[in-house]
């Protein structure tokens, strides 16, 4: 039966990932059928060292009331395990979500071909580049990507799918209602107009370490195939990696350096039998069986034909990495030398903007220096303390990527931002 507060009340009542929901979905088969239960019933079900039997002896249904009230005001979806349109992939593990929160367009999960990408927040250059043109060819040739939305690697995937026109699904660690992480607003906005995001937590439900881990099972479960990018020894991204191998799915890794800290989860993987990969190609020649007349390798083109960095700043992605050791900062002698042999330097802004002497402006406009000269000597700023009036989000993070890649400024945790040694 389909009575949404039953379903809801049922979700709040288990704990996500876990295995009471399987178990008392095969036996009662409904959620109105579980909350009518005899206690007994229930306990002989899930057993009585399950930390459920005391929130499913509860039968208050008045949170479940408020937040269908909330999804009806605000134009939530909710998807349930009974409805049709419920993922058969997520239906066929051990600890499928009870129903799934989401705002936007639901795919066709019955028809669509669906391949999952994650990585590490603290990316390379390396790792961007990669995962956004394998995102971009990914949607190019029809499949579905989806991700965990979160800064770094996911948040690239994401972009490069959107600059393809292709269809993104998004699935959340926290309440439909809160955007995690709060940088990614504009590309969640994006998402949805042609894809979807997605959760099985309710609203008002925070994010923290414990909901990560779980999203992760969904991620896998609900894909195909997962790719993971970059990652160090601990990561997330092992995580998902280690569901989809659980669920039968296949597990692709992008190789990196070895004295790469961000490639120990990749290398691993591959070590353990993930199968390399080394362009979009790889994975959409697996698709082409697996999703047959869905997937269409005849649509990529040789290189995507937008910008990385303009789809980043418009989408206000934030993926600025960590200073390429290829960008050194010039010397104060030899920078004087190369300016007056150059004659087509950019001139440095009026003297009360002018950068430090170590700043060669070679190839930098008055607006970038701007925004470098606003970051503290000795000390860290944070990309929301760089934006103004005339500094728009975009515009700082773009600022950001070029002056990242010149070496003079290095990214911190936290989103802070301080001028390179």
């Amino acid at each position: 039966m389909r009575d949404i507060t039953y379903w809801i009340w049922l979700s709040l009542s288990v704990t996500p990932g876990g295995k009471s929901f399987n178990k008392l979905i095969s036996k009662f088969g409904s959620a109105e059928a579980v909350y009518s239960a005899d206690e007994n019933d229930i306990i002989e079900c899930i057993g009585s060292r399950s930390r459920d039997c005391k929130s499913l002896a509860e039968k208050d249904l008045g949170e479940a009331e408020r937040i269908k009230k909330f999804c009806e005001k605000h134009g939530v979806g909710v998807l349930l395990y009974c409805d049709d349109e419920y993922p058969e992939s997520l239906r066929g593990i051990d600890s499928p979500p009870v129903l799934l929160y989401y705002r936007g367009k639901l795919p066709d999960f019955k028809s669509a071909c669906t391949v999952s990408m994650v990585g590490t927040r603290n990316l390379s250059d390396y790792g961007r580049k990669n995962a956004f043109h394998i995102g971009y060819d990914l949607a190019l040739s029809g499949i579905t990507l989806v991700s965990g939305m979160a800064l770094g690697i996911d948040g690239v995937s994401h972009a490069g799918a959107l600059a393809a026109g292709g269809v993104n699904v998004a699935i959340l660690g926290c309440g439909i209602d809160i955007c995690y992480p709060s940088q990614h607003l504009r590309l969640a906005r994006e998402i949805i107009k042609s894809g979807c995001i997605m959760t099985e937590y309710a609203p008002g439900r925070k994010a923290d370490r414990y909901t990560f881990p779980k999203r992760n099972r969904i991620i896998a479960a609900l894909s195909a195939a997962t790719i993971v990018v970059e990652g160090r020894e601990r990561s997330g991204s092992l995580i998902t990696a280690r569901y989809a191998r659980e669920f039968g799915r296949c597990v692709y890794a992008l190789p990196g350096n070895v004295d790469n800290k961000t490639s120990r989860a990749s290398n691993l993987l591959i070590k353990n039998g993930a199968k390399l990969i080394t362009s979009a190609d790889d994975v959409i020649a697996d698709m082409l069986e697996a999703c047959p007349g869905v997937v269409n390798p005849h649509a990529l083109t040789e290189k995507p034909a937008v910008n990385m960095f303009d789809v980043f700043a418009e989408l206000e992605v934030s993926c600025v990495t960590p200073g390429d050791s290829i960008f050194k900062v010039t010397p104060a002698k030899a920078q004087k030398k190369q300016e007056s042999e150059s004659s087509g330097a950019l001139q440095a802004p009026p003297s009360e903007a002018r950068p430090k002497p170590s700043l060669n402006v070679s190839g930098l406009d008055g607006d970038v220096i701007r925004i470098y000269n606003k970051i503290p000597e000795g000390g860290a700023i944070t990309t929301d303390e760089l934006v103004s009036a005339e500094d728009k989000m975009p515009f700082v993070m773009k600022a950001l990527l070029m002056l990242e890649m010149r070496g003079f400024v290095t990214m911190l945790p936290g989103e802070r931002v301080t001028r390179s040694n």
